[in-house]
């Protein structure tokens, strides 16, 4: 069976607060020694999905963010696990994109990302909260995203947290 793309949007009512996830901070992106992690994460994040995920290089990256006039660093977050007396290690990514320009454009999550050693801990909650509250602050009250339905963890977190279906 075919996956199907699915659009889905959200309203903001007030300013998200950031739950608490023990032992994980969050960061912006921070150069470009950022890339190969944000690359790791994806393959690793999207590695088992059935919907056909192609290896990226440092040129994809390039032309997914770093090309796009709505790219900013500090719309890019990572969360990173701090377990005690153990190396920092990143476990998930989110970015706030714009698609369409001008007073038309929509601000859109793009590319959430979470380990799946590290899924069902909150991390995709902390940072869907943080790229809202990064919204909310920008003035922002409506966003929009797309997934798969053979997504079906991704879809069941979306829906707990507010997202619907476009209509």
């Amino acid at each position: 069976m075919a996956s199907i793309i699915l659009q889905l949007t959200k309203t903001l009512h007030e300013r998200p607060q950031l739950p608490d996830v023990p032992s994980i901070r969050l960061r912006h992106y921070a150069g470009p020694q950022d890339v190969p992690t944000w690359l790791e994460l994806r393959s690793r994040a999207f590695g088992r999905q059935r919907v056909g995920i192609a290896n990226w290089d440092a040129g994809d990256f390039r032309r997914e963010f770093l090309d796009k006039p709505w790219w900013h660093p500090e719309r890019m977050w990572f969360a990173e696990a701090q377990p005690l007396l153990m190396p920092i290690t990143p476990v998930g990514t989110i970015t706030l994109a714009r698609r369409g320009e001008g007073p038309d454009g929509k601000p859109v999550v793009h590319w959430l990302s979470v380990l799946p050693s590290y899924r069902r801990r909150g991390i995709g909650r902390l940072l869907l909260a943080a790229l809202e509250t990064a919204a909310w602050d920008a003035g922002e009250r409506q966003l929009w995203l797309e997934t798969h339905s053979g997504w079906a963890e991704a879809g069941k977190l979306y829906e707990s947290l507010g997202w619907r279906a476009v209509t």
